[in-house]
């Protein structure tokens, strides 16, 4: 079956669905092209007329592209400083070449953007003269740039842009750190909430609309379905063409699109970006905190997704730099965890030392000695290591109360340190306990620290080697914390 053939059936077989069931039956049968979805999405939207202005049936304009010259025909044609020199693809109504540009005997590569014979009624000119506005209005690093605009001489406009040679988004993002392609899509994000203030909504973010160049550089192009944003709603009701596996549940549904559904795009693309697919399974692939960002994004109503791209942007400088997310609810475990990861270095020492101590203090000869002579000598014989590993603690559990966010890593690694690295090592476990029933106290956690407290003063009762001052700490950590629980 070739293209128009299968254009036909495709219009024929969606024209009457909704539209989400009709992005559904295009996603399946389209086969990834998506200049074909495209076309038929075109194809249905003038059948319905939903733009007041667009004029004819859509069989008449199936009829009519089906009709106009391919468009390689114009490649080598020369018009004022300009000749079209490869046809490179082509959109629902314009066709995309690369040109050159001869100034006072220079050239210089552009893209050129020439209205399709096919789309020459007032409405298509007036959507090709609001791109041409919106783009020439966009001046940012990360969107292609606008240089000129004129008519070819059987009256059809042109645009003249920057011509960006480059490979679609997830196609570069393949086999690069993860965190390469997060702090390239940081980028995107900031071209398209700059394109937000500019009161422009792009409205088909996809992986081909954002293209990264040779050096890494990530450029946002094709406005040709953007709209003008109203700035009391930051809001369009006007719906228009799509990209189904893009487009916001909203946009299928021919509903108010907004900043929000942009937010949407954008979750997918940075889905597909961090797993390699824009599947809806592909999230479970992600982190818990990645996944939660995407999650939001792509909120089925818009209300619940972040508010801007600026917005999403922040939650993945957190993500990044090992801090809360938004998507996330902050718990005391998880903001600890997050914590330990910021400060892996600081707290690998922290724990080194402890170890350090703890191994001295009962060290391989603790082990062979009987336990009733190391009863009589208590620790006496490991006071200098004893005394470090007081002093250690002493700060943990000050520098902890002072710090809730030092106190939660502090208490989670004693806590794995109990838990993995003291076992069969009672007077190491005394130690810990001790350490973490005064560092709850200080964060106001009574409850968490009366069962170590309780061990504590266990394990002093009943532990060859541990001295008086111990049995009776524990004991005043185990009133305290019992009390205060009360």
């Amino acid at each position: 079956m070739n293209n128009w053939q299968l254009e036909q059936e495709l219009f024929e077989a969606t024209a009457a669905l909704g539209f989400a069931a009709r992005a559904r039956v295009l996603r399946e049968r389209a086969g990834g092209d998506e200049e074909l979805v495209q076309r038929v999405e075109r194809l249905v939207a003038a059948d319905a007329h939903p733009f007041a202005a667009l004029e004819g049936s859509a069989t008449e304009l199936l009829l009519a592209l089906r009709e106009e010259p391919a468009p390689e025909t114009l490649c080598g044609t020369t018009f004022g400083p300009y000749r079209a020199d490869t046809y490179l693809a082509s959109g629902g109504m314009a066709h995309v070449y690369r040109a050159t540009r001869t100034s006072a005997g220079t050239e210089r590569r552009v893209a050129l953007k020439v209205l399709r014979p096919a789309c020459a009624g007032e409405d298509f000119l007036a959507r090709f003269q609001r791109e041409r506005e919106m783009l020439a209005a966009l001046e940012h690093e990360h969107v292609v740039a606008f240089l000129d605009a004129g008519a070819l001489p059987d009256g059809r406009p042109f645009l003249v842009m920057e011509y960006v040679q480059g490979t679609p988004l997830t196609n570069w993002g393949r086999d690069r750190p993860l965190r390469r392609r997060l702090e390239l899509f940081l980028q995107v994000l900031a071209a398209v909430q700059y394109a937000h203030q500019k009161l422009i909504l792009h409205r088909d973010l996809k992986p081909s609309n954002v293209l990264v160049t040779a050096q890494g550089v990530p450029k946002l192009l094709d406005f040709g379905v953007a709209t003008a944003l109203e700035p009391a709603t930051e809001g369009t009701g006007v719906p228009g063409p799509l990209t189904p596996g893009y487009a916001s549940p909203e946009q299928l549904r021919g509903e108010t699109v907004t900043t929000a559904s942009d937010v949407y795009a954008l979750g997918v693309l940075l889905r597909e970006l961090a797993t390699g697919s824009a599947r809806d399974g592909a999230g479970r692939a992600l982190t818990r905190d990645l996944g939660a960002i995407v999650e939001k994004a792509i909120a089925p109503i818009p209300r619940e997704r972040y508010r801007s791209a600026d917005e999403l942007a922040g939650d993945l400088r957190h993500f990044l730099a090992s801090e809360p997310v938004a998507a996330r609810r902050a718990t005391w475990a998880y903001r600890a965890r997050l914590f330990a990861c910021r400060n892996r270095w600081p707290l690998a020492l922290a724990a080194g030392i402890v170890l350090a101590a703890v191994g001295g203090w009962i060290g391989s000869d603790l082990r062979r000695r009987s336990a009733e002579r190391e009863a009589s000598r208590g620790w006496g014989a490991h006071a200098q290591t004893k005394a470090a590993a007081r002093a250690f603690e002493e700060w943990i559990v000050s520098a902890g109360g002072a710090n809730r966010e030092l106190g939660a890593a502090a208490a989670a690694h004693l806590e794995a340190t109990l838990r993995d690295r003291v076992a069969e090592l009672p007077e190491a476990e005394t130690m810990v306990c001790l350490a973490l029933a005064e560092l709850y106290l200080r964060l106001g956690d009574p409850a968490r620290a009366a069962p170590h407290a309780q061990r504590a003063a266990t394990l002093a009762e009943n532990t060859p080697g541990v001295g008086k001052p111990e049995q009776r700490r524990a004991a005043e950590l185990l009133e305290r914390s019992e009390g205060r629980a009360r």
